[in-house]
């Protein structure tokens, strides 16, 4: 057999009605990745050069998801009418007209699948020179599967889906998978042959190995080692039961470059995360993908991180939150602070509770220790932040920035109404509402004269009396 290029073909037109939702069952996610982009990924680790997606229901959905998420060389086919899995991979004979090497058809609802597999499955093809491959495994449990019968040589007759099998083979464990690797021109051949006389009236896929036997055509098998990795999703429970297969795979991988999990199965972790050597995360954490974190950090409860990186020696205290934010070596932040995206946080810097920032740089060693907000501002070193502080950066119709020199002072319950500037060195006094330019080393006091009106409670409440409760 020609090694030549890879094709991928992902058959993902199927409604997915068990799943009870609007969205697309390939668009759901495990652990931070829709089904169907963890299946084009494994296309690009195993190196193919044509990645071909059939569609039918969702297609729309299917087709903004892919551009959105930077799959743009992903090509679409629609299957307009479901009748079947052999009907759907035809769907992309026109595609693959002149595509000269072998094409992989799989399911595209299948999340778990590892390269090594395919990678295996496709020397098994090579080696045996066979003209049709499969991947197949033993199952604790069949049902649902199509089972795989092997003639009196032991080799591989034909599929038999679920519905059309007969009593005495209901008990037969080996199934097969629904992975068929073969050259193009035969692939289609084959396909193309395929009739739709079954339970179902469909024009089923699992057909190729008999036709192919009839036709003199050699059929192998490749085993997959782990049967884990075969589960398809069409409900609620197995999306909730990959969720928890994949995320032990991560959390075994971090586990081993030395983060620490205090407990691995309470620890949510997602595709595409980096943390480093002596972080230590605890039960209750998110840790959404495009995350990095740094060495030695600790990560508490109840911490939700999406996108973001960390330096080192980081302290994410309980119930804190951060998206696309940028977190610099030795920053305490918590518990229960918010990095909304943008915030950049330098050396040093310390968040306390209730303090949010959002599209701003905090300088290095400023703190902010409770109940502040600090939006589109340029804050530099030293900074404090008096506990109520706000940066005011919203006039009801544009955002404007707020800058602030180093080691300024803002006093508690104070207001920055951008645009404004607060000089190194500047004080804000407590309670004050700043539209103008602090010089450096000056106080800056906005607040009027306090006045007090005699008698003004016994004339509130005529006589004196208890206002109501």
């Amino acid at each position: 057999m020609p090694r030549g290029e890879l094709a991928l073909v992902l058959m993902a037109a199927g409604k997915g009605t068990r799943m009870r939702s609007r969205l697309p069952k390939v668009l759901h996610p495990v652990c931070g990745r829709p089904i169907l982009m963890h299946a084009l990924e494994l296309g690009r680790e195993l190196g193919a050069t044509r990645r071909i997606a059939i569609v039918g229901s969702g297609e729309e959905q299917v087709r903004a998801a892919l551009a959105e998420a930077g799959y743009g060389d992903v090509e679409l086919v629609r299957q307009a009418e479901q009748r079947g899995t052999a009907h759907a991979a035809l769907q992309a004979k026109t595609l693959l007209s002149s595509h000269d090497g072998p094409v992989l058809v799989m399911n595209g609802d299948h999340p778990l699948y590892r390269a090594r597999t395919f990678v295996a499955m496709r020397e098994a093809w090579e080696r045996s020179r066979a003209d049709l491959e499969i991947l197949v495994t033993e199952l604790p449990n069949p049902t649902g599967y199509g089972r795989v019968l092997r003639d009196a040589g032991g080799k591989i007759a034909r599929i038999v889906e679920e519905l059309d099998l007969a009593d005495t083979m209901k008990g037969i464990g080996e199934v097969n998978l629904g992975a068929y690797l073969a050259h193009g021109r035969l692939l289609f051949e084959l396909l193309e042959r395929v009739r739709d006389d079954n339970e179902k009236g469909e024009f089923y896929i699992t057909d190729l190995v008999e036709i192919a036997r009839q036709l003199g055509k050699s059929v192998d098998a490749a085993r997959a080692d782990d049967w884990q990795e075969s589960l398809g999703i069409n409900t609620k429970a197995e999306l909730a039961q990959a969720e928890a297969l994949l995320r032990q795979r991560l959390c075994d991988k971090l586990m081993r470059d030395g983060v620490t999990l205090v407990d691995p199965e309470r620890s949510y972790v997602e595709v595409d995360v980096e943390i480093g050597e002596d972080t230590v995360v605890a039960p209750g954490a998110v840790i959404r993908r495009g995350t990095r974190i740094g060495a030695g950090c600790r990560i508490d409860p109840g911490v939700v991180i999406e996108g973001c990186t960390l330096g080192d020696d980081v302290w994410v205290k309980p119930g804190c939150t951060l998206e696309g934010s940028k977190v610099a070596n030795g920053c305490v932040l918590g518990p229960n602070a918010h990095l909304r995206p943008g915030a950049d946080l330098r050396e040093d810097v310390r968040l306390g509770n209730y303090v949010e920032v959002k599209n701003s740089v905090l300088g290095k060693g400023t703190k902010a220790d409770h109940l502040t907000y600090i939006g589109d501002a340029d804050v530099g070193e030293g900074v404090t932040f008096g506990c109520g502080s706000i940066v005011v950066n919203y006039d009801g119709e544009k955002k404007r920035r707020t800058t602030i020199g180093d080691h300024a002072f803002i006093g508690c319950n104070s207001n920055l109404l951008a645009p404004v500037v607060i000089e190194a060195e500047a004080y804000v006094g407590a309670g004050s509402t700043i539209s103008k330019t602090v010089p450096s080393g000056a106080l800056g006091i906005a607040r009027a004269e306090q006045r007090n009106i005699e008698g003004w409670r016994k004339r509130r409440f005529k006589g004196g009396g208890h206002h109501d409760q």
